[in-house]
């Protein structure tokens, strides 16, 4: 018997290896021990053969089987050459993606005493001693009490005498410490008194859970696209299937986009059920995912809540898969595997046998489009569950004087939102503005000659913080102090330019020194100036008059009295260099919209912009999602984009700016020609140098009726080949940014 292994590093090459009797009890999907020239990894198990493909040379057996049971199931496995094939990355880094650190073997060194039968050098006693004193000791403990410093050198050399010698054991990085406590939010409910019942369905709810309950009983592939309004009661219905998938005995997994909104949901859910439930997303320690992974893998966990990389989670019989707002950006992962999230829940969902529901009040063009096409199911909300009316919307057009405060200064607040926001005070109601900038200014520019001051690493303006006192890239990270003086025309002549939550903040404090006012932003949670769960439960229970925050106050939050939302600033969206920026907009500021007016309270929503007129703002002041969509896909299918046509983008990138032009210009002359794909550039990225690296991209575009993947491969292989080693590549399929 042989084994294919798949070594979890950047390689798409399987290798082979043979597997000895004691070992022919394991599966594809096990750990395996195997030697790599003159070293051991860990790799995965890929397939079991009865004859070898590769027959030069000698095949060596694997060392040890290392995990009794399977860690990647049939599905996973799938899954995981699934990506590896359309995203064409290494399957050895689609591996190293999926797989919890936690679960990955590391090798552990340990000296173990033999005797003294040569005399030993000076220098090597107190090593010789310390060993037949213990007998045994790690290569950690080691060097905790002799220094690392020619440890390795002085044990070999130990070890070629006879003296001792030196063994190497493959475990699982197991943190010695205990779990951290559970937060509040996550621990069971187990009281049945403070057990929420299911609320009662109005006629669409009801409509829509007999759907999906009928798409349960197939045990197939059923993928529905839910869109509801905000505060339609999408979870209701999610809800309501979940429990009917418990009740066939099925396992259930609910993604969210951000590691933000697992807490609130997770709360809902166990305000709600009994069955153990596993929270997976990255912000989680190493030991509580390798916990909630063996809970899943061994079905005892019956529900999973997490972000994009729960879909790498283990199921042993996984039945629904919950995507709520699908449209978000955050699904899309960056780096080394840039795969979708809610892409690959169709892949998961379709090859599990199992039900799955995209949610959103403001779809992806790309979930509208199989809705239309007939490849999904389409429901809708129209109406919100409580009965309350959306929102009341109305743009404020900054370029007029009449919508300014007299003798105000570049005020953030104009004056049709400070009267609405003082009127809603006045009512005891509460108020959102929100702004999705963070810090106080996003530049520092001369009035006098032009200049702005720009991070030393990246082709972006640094981003002044008033509580930090600092100018810092919101890229890089890099960090420094503000000058006085111009560094172009020498003139003390600098100034602050452009909004931020932090000048916003202030702002609103001034206006209203009575109200009590927090601010949301990744500076302060990230900074622990506020803590995110305690200010929101806050705003929720009516502690607190008005939020200041960026796009984290926008998405998923449920505040009865919030009356009013004031967007301050509804261009800054739009100015993207990016051919999704209006269906950004309409989606962020849709979202934002519905969080007034939830309950009892109507909600107004105030949009200050330059631009009212902008096709994306006329539809979110109309609740017109659908006409905007029409208008949008018209668009996209006259130009030949997603989701009519699909797009890679090819970056390459290099430290001198010489060598990334002469590699373009090198490229540009060898590329592969097809009939397939019509390319665009290479050309500088709009983010022209990212973190000291300078920047080009190529555009590929499918053309239709044409199939892209096949053309892909061989254009990466030609760009691959042609670039030296100053050179970096890299392809994005289906890419969501173009900076």
């Amino acid at each position: 018997m042989y084994v294919e292994i798949a070594l979890p590093i950047p390689l798409q090459t399987l290798f082979t290896y043979a597997l000895p009797e004691p070992f022919s009890w394991c599966r594809p999907g096990s750990l395996a021990l195997v030697p790599v020239g003159r070293t051991q990894r860990v790799g995965v198990v890929w397939r079991i053969l009865e004859q070898p493909q590769w027959t030069r040379g000698t095949i060596r057996p694997i060392h040890d089987i290392l995990t009794p049971e399977p860690l990647f199931d049939a599905d996973l496995l799938y899954l995981l050459e699934w990506i590896s094939r359309y995203y064409l990355r290494p399957l050895g880094s689609v591996i190293a993606a999926a797989m919890p650190a936690h679960l990955r073997f590391e090798p552990h060194q340990r000296a173990i005493w033999i005797g003294r039968n040569h005399p030993i050098k000076p220098e090597l006693e107190p090593l010789a001693t310390l060993l037949e004193k213990q007998k045994s000791l790690t290569l950690t403990t080691l060097k905790r009490h002799l220094g690392a410093k020619g440890l390795k050198e002085n044990l070999h050399h130990l070890e070629q005498q006879g003296i001792l010698r030196l063994e190497t054991h493959y475990r699982p990085r197991h943190s010695p410490e205990a779990s951290p406590p559970i937060p509040p939010w996550a621990q069971p409910n187990d009281d049945p008194a403070d057990k929420i019942t299911s609320h009662p369905l109005n006629p669409e709810q009801g409509t829509c859970v007999d759907y999906l309950t009928r798409g349960l009983h197939d045990r197939s592939f059923r993928p529905f696209l839910l869109e509801g309004v905000t505060g339609s009661g999408k979870t209701e219905v999610y809800f309501r299937i979940v429990e009917a998938c418990l009740q066939f005995g099925r396992q259930v997994l609910m993604l969210v986009p951000e590691i933000g909104l697992t807490p609130q949901l997770v709360q809902r859910y166990r305000e709600r059920f009994n069955t153990e439930l596993s929270i997976f997303h990255s912000g989680m320690r190493d030991r509580q995912r390798f916990e909630a992974w063996q809970q899943l893998r061994s079905g005892q966990a019956r529900v999973v809540i997490g972000t994009r990389s729960a879909i790498f989670a283990p199921f042993a019989d996984l039945g629904l898969i919950v995507v709520d707002e699908e449209h978000d950006t955050s699904y899309k992962q960056e780096g080394s595997v840039p795969y979708h999230g809610r892409d690959m829940a169709v892949v998961r969902a379709q090859k599990a046998g199992a039900l799955l529901i995209l949610g959103s009040a403001t779809p992806s063009m790309e979930t509208l489009h199989n809705a239309r096409t007939g490849r999904f199911t389409h429901l809708k909300l129209n109406h919100r569950a409580t009965g309350a009316p959306l929102p009341s919307i109305r743009t404020i057009h900054l370029g007029q004087k009449e919508n300014q405060r007299p003798n105000a200064k570049n005020p953030l607040i104009s004056l049709p939102l400070e009267q609405a926001l003082r009127q809603t005070l006045d009512q005891g109601l509460q108020s959102l503005l929100f702004l999705n900038r963070r810090g106080w200014a996003p530049s520092l520019l001369c009035h006098r000659c032009g200049h702005a001051v720009m991070c030393p690493n990246c082709t972006v303006t640094l981003t002044w913080h008033e509580k930090k006192k600092l100018l810092i890239c919101h890229y890089c990270d890099h960090r420094q102090s503000p000058m006085d003086i111009c560094p172009d025309c020498g003139q003390l002549s600098l100034f602050f330019f452009g909004p931020g939550t932090e000048q916003l903040e202030q702002e609103t404090r001034l206006r209203f020194p009575d109200a009590r006012i927090a601010r949301i932003d990744r500076d302060s949670v990230g900074n622990k100036e506020i803590d995110l769960e305690q200010t929101l439960s806050a705003f929720h229970d009516g502690q607190l008059d008005i939020l200041v925050g960026t796009q984290m106050t926008a998405k998923g939050h449920h505040f009865p009295k919030l009356a009013l939302v004031g967007v301050v600033l509804a261009e800054s969206a739009l100015w993207q260099p990016d051919f999704r920026a209006a269906e950004r907009t309409c989606q962020l500021l849709t979202q934002v919209a519905g969080r007034a007016g939830r309950e009892a309270t109507v909600g107004q929503v105030l949009i200050q912009t330059f631009d009212p007129a902008h096709y994306a703002l006329k539809a979110v002041v109309h609740h017109d999602t659908t006409g905007f969509a029409q208008q949008e896909l018209a668009l996209r299918h006259e130009i030949g984009y997603p989701p009519f046509q699909r797009l890679a983008l090819l970056r390459f990138s290099a430290l001198k700016q010489e060598d990334g032009e002469h590699y373009g210009l090198m490229l540009a002359q060898n590329l592969p020609r097809s009939d397939q794909a019509t390319l665009l550039g290479p050309a500088p990225s709009p983010l022209f140098k990212l973190r000291g690296r300078y920047r080009w991209q190529l555009l590929i575009k499918e053309n239709p009726g044409a199939r892209l993947h096949g053309y892909l491969n061989q254009l990466l292989k030609t760009a691959e080949t042609l670039a030296p080693k100053a050179i970096r590549v890299d392809l994005d399929v289906d890419p969501h940014s173009f900076l």
